[in-house]
């Protein structure tokens, strides 16, 4: 049973995350079926900030004995419940709907851990929608579950449902990185909200669409965690909706909204309204290669989560690499959705027992274009340069919302906005190779590229720089290189090509010509080339 001291909850003590720092016995009246033990526990984690924060949870322990290499594990990402503490599932207990579903994976063999997600039933505001921050809370939870007195196994999935299964997604994208000794097999994400922007561009479209539930909770979450100014453009009812939002659970907001539309409070063209547009791309799963397979599921029924919306995201993800599997249920509606693929059970049964874990393969690329593609669609966009940004943060171990990682990710954008500028002659937002060659036989000044790069070079320099001195010593740019998954002897020719000077270090001068230089011509022998995501 439980093996773990209880000591006060505090955010102000170092612990590496995943740390078990408390556990109860959940009430039995939590559990969904088929559970033998059941406990709240809360865990050390990392918040969007690279603050250190206390997150809670749920962990349910399977009925029967666990098999020789422990119990595998579903980190389970629950839908939304609402915004404030008491909503929480840990302290009002999962949805029948989705305690069933649990039910499904205990059934089936599976400890099942269940995050809160930051700033819920735990300290700070929650960050509605921002699969980054809730990433790890799913990670997190799945290392505290190893420390309960349970045989737990490594193997384990990332699953979850609605606002769930957008975390799981984003979960899929850095899982293997953030924990290299978890054995992280693959990512079902159910009725998973993914291109944000283009399903509240449908849903407020029109005044006398109806108002679905999803949207007073975003906004509501926008407003807290982005500043979104909501009584610049919404009605008063409206803004009793969002401050109905932020306390509520999700029974009384579907409830308040049944009869409502967009003209009666005031969110029609939401996403045209200045600033909301950068708003909620900021909540989009970007369209990038998942080094692990991933199920998606969505119903024909479903007034929530638009189809069409999927399956532009599940294209492009496919044609980026991944390994896709794509389920659609006919006539089903959002909430359906948990019930209605139990393909899901074999397809993660058939991962989990696999010898080895199935990986995507890197996109073939045959150097210069291809190289810059990371996405792997046959075009430059932004989604490229927001991969760059998260995979070098993510593989110097930064977390996402951090004011380095800022930094770094606000360096590549910047760039796709000056290379964008420069290339994409049609403007249609992506940059195709022949448009991309065009920029290069008509590329004269340097200088001015410089001054685009530069922010990257400074951010990149900046977030390696243990010591503070402005410039990477060769153990410094190492140790990020090593991250970036460079042998020891690949990072030191890397570093002995980028110090062009010979002084034993690297200085943002030096790191912007390799990056200009691996611009203009993409060739993975280029000392840049390691920026842009190809690490090796």
């Amino acid at each position: 049973m439980m093996t773990v001291v209880e000591q006060p909850v505090q955010d102000n003590v170092f612990r590496p995350a995943g740390t078990l720092v408390r556990s109860d016995d959940l009430p039995a009246s939590f559990w969904p079926a088929h559970t033998a033990a059941g406990y709240r526990v809360w865990y050390q984690g990392v918040g969007y900030d690279g603050s250190g924060r206390i997150v809670s949870g749920s962990v349910f322990v399977p009925v029967g004995d666990p098999p020789d290499t422990g119990w595998p594990v579903v980190g389970y990402a629950h839908g939304t419940t609402g915004l404030s503490d008491r909503t929480a599932p840990s302290v009002a207990g999962l949805s029948r709907p989705e305690s069933r579903h649990v039910a499904t994976w205990l059934n089936a063999g599976y400890l099942v851990t269940v995050t809160d997600y930051e700033g819920l039933a735990s300290p700070g505001p929650h960050p509605y929608f921002n699969g980054e921050a809730a990433a790890d809370d799913i990670v997190d939870i799945v290392r505290a579950a190893r420390h309960l007195g349970h045989r737990v196994g490594s193997r384990w999935v990332a699953v979850g449902f609605s606002q769930g299964g957008h975390a799981a997604l984003f979960t899929g994208l850095m899982a293997t990185k953030y924990a290299p000794e978890l054995d992280f097999r693959g990512t079902v994400a159910l009725a998973p909200p993914v291109e944000v922007p283009m399903i509240i561009g449908m849903q407020t479209a029109h005044d006398s669409a109806a108002v679905t539930l999803f949207l007073p909770y975003l906004l509501a979450g926008l407003r807290t965690t982005r500043g979104l100014a909501t009584h610049e453009f919404m009605t008063g009812l409206g803004q009793r909706l969002v401050e109905l939002a932020e306390h509520a659970p999700v029974r009384d907001i579907h409830y308040a909204v049944a009869v409502l539309t967009n003209q009666d409070i005031g969110t029609t063209g939401l996403d045209r309204r200045p600033g909301v547009d950068d708003m909620l791309s900021a909540c989009r799963v970007p369209s990038a290669r998942f080094d692990r397979p991933v199920l998606l599921a969505v119903g024909t029924a479903d007034t929530v989560l638009p189809l069409a919306a999927v399956e532009r995201f599940a294209t492009e993800i496919r044609r980026a690499g991944t390994d896709l599997h794509l389920t659609i249920c006919q006539g089903v509606d959002h909430s359906g959705m948990l019930s209605a693929a139990p393909q899901a059970l074999d397809w993660v049964a058939e991962r989990m027992a696999a010898a080895v874990p199935v990986e995507a393969p890197e996109p073939a690329s045959a150097g210069g274009f291809g190289l810059l593609d990371i996405t792997g669609d046959g075009y430059l966009t932004a989604d490229d340069y927001e991969a760059f940004g998260l995979r070098l943060v993510q593989a110097y171990g930064e977390a996402p919302g951090s004011a380095k990682a800022a930094a770094v990710r606000a360096g590549y954008r910047a760039l796709w906005r000056s290379m964008s500028l420069r290339a994409d002659a049609n403007g249609d937002g992506r940059i195709t190779a022949s448009e991309f060659r065009s920029w290069l036989e008509s590329h004269r000044d340097n200088a001015e590229f410089d001054r685009s790069i530069a922010p990257l070079a400074r951010s990149v320099i900046d977030l390696a720089d243990a010591d503070g001195n402005g410039e990477l010593s060769r153990e410094e740019l190492i140790r990020l290189l090593r991250g970036c998954e460079h042998s020891l002897n690949e990072a030191t020719i890397v570093f002995d090509r980028l110090d062009t000077d010979n002084s034993g270090a690297v200085t943002t001068s030096e790191l912007i010509t390799a990056i200009r230089g691996f611009c203009l011509d993409p060739t993975p022998d280029k000392p840049g080339a390691w920026v842009f995501g190809r690490f090796r």
